[in-house]
């Protein structure tokens, strides 16, 4: 009889502790890809397309985009993650001294919608929004092709926090367009 009363409570209970351990892996994957995509930048790869994958790029000989390294770290192994051609970053730009490009940063901005397994009320929604900023020092300038002073489409529109730079900003683009 008690077995009957408890065993729901408990498989609830599991339920929950797999939902938020998803949650935090889901965190841990967006964080992760943004550091990778900032370190394609900052190394000089092109932004590239959503829905790029980095390694079909290598396969076919090409060099691989930031958008690919982004995606295929977000796709790897997570079946219940998936960028599905969807535009992540929301930020990719140059931020720092114009005139000698080795001075400056890369900063890029993933922004992933999470659904999670099973919603609990009060402490995961059943639709929440997963921003990771990463930032790091330009090693290998980017093509003069493939910046652009003025703000990309829809690039930066939803990045709030930090406040994004006001000036010395260079936008990375694609140099051939994404079609």
């Amino acid at each position: 009889m008690e077995m009957v009363l408890i065993l729901p409570v408990l498989l609830l209970f599991t339920l929950a502790i797999i939902s938020y351990g998803l949650y935090i892996n889901a965190v841990a994957t967006v964080q992760e890809a943004a550091r990778v995509g900032a370190r394609a930048a900052a190394i000089g790869d092109t932004l590239g397309c959503p829905g790029d994958s980095a390694n079909a790029q290598l396969a076919a000989g090409d060099p691989p985009t930031v958008y690919g390294m982004v995606d295929d770290e977000i796709n790897n192994d997570r079946p219940w993650l998936q960028a599905n051609g969807q535009s992540l970053i929301t930020f990719a730009a140059m931020v720092g001294n114009q005139t000698n490009p080795q001075n400056n940063n890369v900063m890029v901005t993933i922004v992933y919608p999470y659904h999670p397994l099973l919603p609990i009320p009060g402490l995961l929604p059943s639709s929440l929004t997963i921003a990771q900023t990463y930032q790091m020092m330009v090693e290998t300038p980017q093509p003069s092709n493939a910046l652009s002073t003025t703000e990309p489409a829809g690039e930066s529109a939803t990045w709030t926090s930090p406040a994004p730079p006001t000036t010395n900003v260079t936008y990375l683009v694609q140099p051939n367009g994404c079609a």
